[in-house]
């Protein structure tokens, strides 16, 4: 056995024996970061529930292929009439099974507003004022692989599906070649393949650019045998469908793995459903291999409007560009990275489909990871190092002699490809050595006499972070969520005016002001229609309403204040109080009373 493999054995004993001789000191146990396998996160969830009572409720909403719990945690304070009128936030986390650091960071945040609720006064105020929704873990059969041997990284569930249309299920699936328990990469040195080595770093591969004069060497594929002979390898693994493709913006019909047609899984049905009865939720956030946070989405000009929307609409754009300045600060990026879309994601859904501000990122990425290590690096550089480095931009960028177009930059001939790659490596060679496995040879049956290999990233080693990190991860992340959570929109009550006219007969103003950051409805939340109208309505009969109507819809307010004011003409003769109630679907329910000055007082004063 490895020693990785013996150390990942061995670590739920490790926590085990800590957990013992904490108890036999009389010391508290503090909840280790970690990754949870099913079992243990429903033990977790079951256990956080148990000792909080009046914060937080559990329950499972679906049952996955496997036969696993898909669980759902509710947090906030007051009754579950309050709850459901409140402002609400939806994290799901999961949806593709390789993210078990969106789960983590998902359960971790949960964790810190029940520690900071008797501290901070602002988070008792989110538990008071809002509901939260998270789904930690979206797809548990993909990521209970992440705990077995050999350990397989696919984003898809345990649904059997013929993938490669030949009749046969599931029947051509990853082999652990080299016995290390891992299922890694295999490169075959072969004329038919269409890599190269990398010329600055022979562990990796390239594509051949055959406009270079490359000609391609090398075959880069799974770890595996052709075992049905079609000269294609490991076409049809196990598995199934990725969730974050079933969903019905933008759905692929016959994509591999989008499924027989949209939420066509238990899994992803019930997530739709539970959105459908829960119209409070206002902010979604998705972990996932989607990401409109780390760089911020283009908006449609109002000309693309009329055409169906395949971009965030401009009016929404700016909510999107602050949320992602928000996320980008609290995890410590000094600037953009490259987002990504992706067809029947959830998160699109979300957006274009049910009008709500839907945000979407990666918990954690080699990308990131090398970002915030240049950040760290620029931090420490003197500011005699930042103008030298400023200095020498601004060399290399002017035209230099000899240049057939003075006005342009230079031409460099440096080929940049792979260059992302070579840094994310060297980010793991220095902070996880052992997530790269070294290549070594192999005798493979459908490749005699040609050079193999096997080796390459560890499954799960470019989508979670080592597990040294997870708490500095989700301690990030529960900063930004909980930022987000106070970025709902909130409807208040401004002023109350009643004017006595004579008679009975009063002048009523009421001023209902958006106290939150979002808007009452987003612009392509009017689209949508999805969203009803905020509406205020008047506890008083019909006939005694001269001017104006009991139920008023009234229009969208924008965050930060914005304002609508309401008149009405009543009479009143028997009335020394008037109720009244405001009531938004995604900003809460304020009730309200009007104070009738007295009238014979105001009559003797005419």
């Amino acid at each position: 056995m490895s020693p990785n493999v013996l150390r990942s054995v061995l670590r739920p004993y490790q926590l085990l024996l800590v957990s013992i001789i904490l108890i036999s000191a009389g010391l508290p146990i503090v909840h280790a970061a970690q990754y949870y396998d099913d079992k243990s996160l429903g033990r977790h969830l079951a256990s956080l529930a148990g000792e909080n009572p009046d914060l937080v409720r559990v329950e499972s909403i679906a049952r996955s292929m496997g036969e696993r719990k898909v669980w759902l945690i509710e947090a906030g304070a007051g009754t579950k009439q309050d709850r459901k009128a409140r402002p609400a936030i939806l994290v799901v986390a999961g949806i593709e099974g390789n993210d078990l650091i969106g789960c983590t960071v998902a359960v971790a945040w949960v964790e810190h507003l029940l520690e900071q609720y008797a501290k901070d006064p602002n988070v008792a105020r989110v538990l008071k004022t809002t509901t939260i929704y998270v789904i930690p873990r979206l797809n548990p059969d993909a990521a209970e692989r992440f705990f077995a041997r050999p350990q397989l990284e696919t984003p898809v569930n345990d649904k059997p599906i013929d993938d490669d249309h030949d009749g046969l299920i599931d029947e051509d699936g990853p082999e652990d070649l080299d016995g290390d328990g891992l299922i890694t990469w295999m490169r075959i040195e072969d004329a038919e393949g269409e890599h190269i080595l990398d010329p600055k770093d022979g562990r990796l591969l390239m594509k051949a650019d055959h406009l270079k004069g490359e000609v391609g060497a090398w075959r880069h594929l799974a770890e595996g045998i052709d075992n049905d002979h079609d000269e294609r390898w490991n076409e049809d693994g196990p598995g199934g469908v990725n969730f974050n493709r079933n969903f019905p913006y933008d759905y692929k019909f016959f994509a591999p793995d989008a499924g027989v047609h949209q939420v066509s899984e238990a899994e992803t049905r019930a997530l739709a459903d539970f959105v459908i009865e829960h119209p409070n939720i206002g902010i979604v956030v998705t972990y996932g291999a989607a990401d409109n946070l780390s760089k911020t989405p283009k908006g449609a000009s109002s000309a693309e409007r009329r055409k169906p929307m395949t971009a965030i609409d401009e009016d929404d754009v700016g909510y999107y560009k602050a949320m992602g300045e928000s996320f980008r600060k609290a995890l410590g990026l000094d600037k953009e990275l490259e987002g990504a879309a992706l067809p029947g994601s959830f998160s699109d859904w979300m957006y274009f489909h049910r009008g709500r501000l839907s945000l979407a990122a990666r918990a954690w990425s080699p990308a990131i990871a090398v970002a915030l290590s240049r950040a760290a690096e620029k931090k420490k550089e003197t500011p005699q190092q930042a103008a030298q480095g400023d200095e020498k931009q601004d060399v290399e960028s002017k035209p230099q002699e000899g240049d057939e177009d003075s006005g342009k930059k230079p031409r460099k001939d440096e080929d940049k490809r792979n260059e992302q790659e070579r840094e994310e490596l060297k980010w793991f060679d220095e902070h996880a050595p052992d997530v790269f496995v070294k290549w070594r040879p192999i005798e493979h049956r459908d490749f005699p006499n040609q050079r193999a290999e096997v080796g390459g990233y560890r499954p799960f080693a470019r989508t979670n972070p080592p597990v040294e990190m997870i708490e500095q991860v989700t301690g990030k992340h529960a900063d930004f969520l909980t930022t987000a959570a106070q970025r709902l929109p909130r409807i208040g009550v401004r002023k109350i005016e009643a004017k006595h006219l004579g008679r009975s007969v009063y002048e009523v103003k009421i001023q209902v002001e958006n106290t939150g950051f979002l808007p009452t409805v987003l612009e392509h939340g009017q689209t949508t229609r999805e969203i009803h109208p905020t509406r205020l309505v008047l506890v008083l009969e019909e006939e005694l309403i001269l001017s104006g109507t009991r139920i008023t819809n009234l229009p969208v307010m924008r965050g930060s204040g914005g304002m609508t004011e309401v008149r009405y003409i009543i009479r009143a003769a028997d009335h020394k109080k008037v109720d009244f109630e405001v009531v938004s679907m995604l900003a809460g329910r304020v009730e309200g009373t009007i104070d009738m000055p007295n009238a014979e007082r105001t009559s003797t004063q005419e």
